[in-house]
């Protein structure tokens, strides 16, 4: 299976974090890049995202589709071994209309209740 690249907010506190457990967790070989990146910003273009209406996280697939928000957490977490897989499956229970709200709460919010690094993290591929 080809790589796949996850495009994540490189100062949001719980971005980071997820990125970090996706990557030591991933079933699938993962790029992780930090949108504010050189890199990230060239990716970001590519899937029509601008960086000033950039909340979310965004997943390259290696097709070369795009997944964002929720759709691209989903996909994650059912890359990510049982537990993943399990929280995946509970979420997709759920009306989408409900977990895109749950999404874009947290998502307006990530820096208020999970704080705001003031260094871009770096995760090492």
């Amino acid at each position: 299976m080809k790589p796949i690249t996850v495009i994540f907010d490189g100062y949001c506190v719980l971005c980071s974090g997820f990125a970090r457990w996706f990557k030591k967790r991933a079933k699938l070989k993962t790029y992780m890049i930090a949108a504010q990146s050189e890199e990230g910003r060239q990716l970001l273009k590519e899937a029509n995202i601008s960086m000033e209406n950039f909340d979310e996280v965004v997943v390259k697939k290696e097709e070369g589709k795009f997944l964002s928000g929720p759709l691209a957490i989903l996909f994650l977490l059912s890359n990510v071994g049982r537990i993943g897989r399990i929280c995946a499956w509970i979420l997709k229970l759920l009306p989408d209309v409900v977990i895109r709200w749950g999404y874009r709460v947290i998502a307006k919010n990530r820096y208020k209740w999970f704080g705001k690094r003031s260094t871009c993290t770096v995760i090492t591929n």
